[in-house]
């Protein structure tokens, strides 16, 4: 129904305009990052109190998990300090040897 103004006439529409678009599908694939451990060995060298802070301090861990984490390395040999990206666990296992510790990264 169109009305007037005094610019001209406009038509006004009751419904909105439809667009019918084709249907697409696209695919995405997402990488995902491979994952490395950073892995603590037990060593003859550090006091144990010493290891739980440098956990504490590397990897933000609280004192119960750092202390749960160096008494599996005292026990068993070695433990999982950390599971992350790569250039993190490098990091991170770098900084766990420049305490003294002996750290490695293996890949998951």
């Amino acid at each position: 129904m169109p009305f007037s103004t005094d610019r001209g006439s406009v038509s006004v529409c009751s419904a909105p305009a439809c667009i019918h678009a084709p249907e697409t599908r696209t695919t995405t694939r997402i990488q995902l990052q491979d994952m490395y451990q950073v892995v603590l060995h037990n060593d003859d060298h550090n006091s144990m109190e010493f290891v739980v802070l440098c956990l504490m301090r590397v990897f933000g861990h609280t004192a119960d998990l750092a202390a749960k984490i160096m008494l599996e390395a005292h026990d068993r040999g070695r433990a999982i300090a950390e599971v992350e990206a790569e250039a993190e666990a490098k990091v991170h296992r770098d900084q766990l040897q420049s305490f003294g510790l002996s750290a490695t990264v293996e890949k998951v």
